[in-house]
């Protein structure tokens, strides 16, 4: 936000409702179609097809489906498209043969091949335009009379799949036809490399900070260095957090050496505590064959897990995982031969910072809460920088109010700046999300956060250049991921203790 900086920083010891935003994911990849300018936000799978098109074997549908139907909220989804990638097009005439107008498929790709396009007979006068996809119409216009109410009834009604543009100087209407088929629309070769050209990377550049933090992955691609690298590059740099994963053939202990082994080494990033990462892939009901199953990575049953228990909690420290996980969707794991997903084997996953996927009670469950930090005395769950980015989105959003305020001898606008902050920090702490300090007897020592806006950090040399600052302690409740029970037998003639 414009005039508004927020900084983050760790220390030790002593640290002076609804749909919840944070709660939000982000995915990139590839689909039928759809907008690749920028990314899109939906709720559910109906909004995924209007938008993006049907199933088609690895892109995005079944990530999103499993997304929703595991019960995440929010979506934004960036198609990755190749640079060489081309609209489809038709020209219609006059009756002099003359083209008046061209009817271009919103988005690039081969897609457009589905599309066609008919100008019939006016019922009274004018003409009618017919718009099929698949086969099935989708747009049916009234009489029109003047090229200009064609192109604006047109571009009005369905603008996510076909546009039309006027020839310059036409005035003419164009002729009937029968039904055409668009035409050289192409999907082009997409770049996967994992550099700052990689079509996946580039769509990651296109889902800015201002929409928010979240969870964010590139599904069954990323899941070698070079993209976990770019994954968490982006998190860092957008206040979100980055979920990674592994190839489908990965075992368990490939996976480990992959984290370790590969250079840069995850471990050796300083901003590593901004991802997660997950093993193994899942299996999901076949959308092309009933009966039948495909394999994914598990980015979006982890991302809709994070969702619902975020929503549930009113903010991302409760994390995605246990019992609030259990797969309502996804049927199965997807596990390498020789691979058995047991406790030893989740253990050895956890030691490593890679969250194992389990079947619990015959249901597929997230079991672990790691980030792959190696910082682990600030850093060891996920849900202390996820936490840290709600507490950052929302002050950039609550402060922005106090901007090009009179800068007053009285405190005034120290005071308002932290009454706002407070009121960030409270329901965060009464939500769970803060770890208040008692001493031995009880007596509350700090409430999990410490907000100061006083002269003693603001002198005057910087009030002369309109800076105001407000330092802000917070203590991020940890997860209880482990609980341990001690049972004692005592025979009959034994006490209780």
């Amino acid at each position: 936000m414009p005039g508004i900086v927020v900084n983050t920083a760790v220390r030790s010891g002593p640290a002076g409702t609804g749909e919840t935003i944070s709660a939000q994911a982000f995915m990139v990849g590839t689909t039928e179609r759809g907008k690749a300018t920028e990314p899109t936000l939906i709720r559910n799978l109906t909004e995924y097809k209007k938008y993006f098109g049907k199933y088609v074997a690895g892109n995005l549908h079944t990530y999103a489906q499993t997304y929703f139907e595991e019960g995440g909220t929010r979506l934004y989804v960036q198609r990755a498209v190749a640079d060489d990638a081309v609209a489809g097009s038709r020209a219609f005439v006059n009756s002099a043969g003359s083209t008046v107008a061209t009817f271009s498929a919103a988005d690039v790709g081969a897609w457009a091949a589905n599309l066609d396009v008919q100008v019939l007979a006016g019922d009274v006068s004018g003409v009618r335009v017919k718009v099929l996809l698949d086969d099935e119409v989708v747009l049916l216009t009234n009489d029109l009379t003047t090229l200009d109410s064609i192109i604006s009834t047109v571009n009005v009604g369905v603008p996510h799949l076909v546009t039309v543009a006027k020839e310059s100087g036409a005035t003419t209407m164009p002729v009937a036809t029968s039904a055409l088929a668009m035409s050289a629309g192409a999907d082009g070769t997409l770049v996967t490399d994992g550099s700052a050209t990689d079509n996946y990377v580039e769509g990651l550049a296109k889902m800015s900070k201002d929409l928010g933090p979240g969870s964010v992955s590139i599904p069954g691609i990323a899941t070698a260095n070079s993209y976990w690298h770019a994954l968490i590059d982006h998190a860092k740099a957008m206040d979100r957090i980055a979920i990674c994963s592994f190839t489908s053939a990965s075992s368990a202990t490939g996976a480990k050496s992959s984290l370790s082994g590969a250079s840069p080494a995850v471990y050796t990033d300083t901003d590593a505590h901004y991802a997660g990462f997950y093993y193994p892939w899942v299996k999901i009901p076949d959308p092309a064959a009933a009966g039948l199953t495909v394999n994914n990575a598990p980015d979006a049953y982890v991302q809709a897990k994070r969702s619902k228990a975020a929503n549930e909690a009113g903010g991302p420290w409760r994390v995605g995982a246990g019992a609030i996980s259990e797969a309502t969707f996804v049927t199965g794991l997807s596990l390498p031969t020789g691979t058995l997903m047991d406790k030893a084997t989740g253990d050895e996953l956890d030691n490593s910072r890679i969250n194992a996927l389990r079947i619990i009670n015959g249901k597929v469950r997230v079991y672990g809460a790691r980030s792959s930090s190696s910082a682990e005395n600030d850093w060891r769950f996920i849900t202390a920088r996820d936490t840290i980015n709600h507490i950052v989105y929302l002050a950039e959003k609550r402060l922005e109010r106090h901007t090009f305020s009179t800068i007053d001898s009285r405190g005034a606008l120290y005071a308002k700046i932290k009454a706002s902050l407070i009121g960030i920090l409270e329901p965060v702490l009464k939500s769970g999300g803060l770890y208040a300090a008692h001493d031995a007897a009880g007596a509350l020592v700090d409430n999990g956060y410490k907000v100061t806006v006083a002269d003693s950090n603001n002198p005057a040399a910087n009030l002369a250049t309109g800076q105001v600052t407000a330092d802000v302690a917070v203590r991020v409740s940890a997860v209880g991921d482990k609980i341990t029970v001690n049972i004692t037998k005592s025979n009959l003639t034994a006490g209780i203790l």
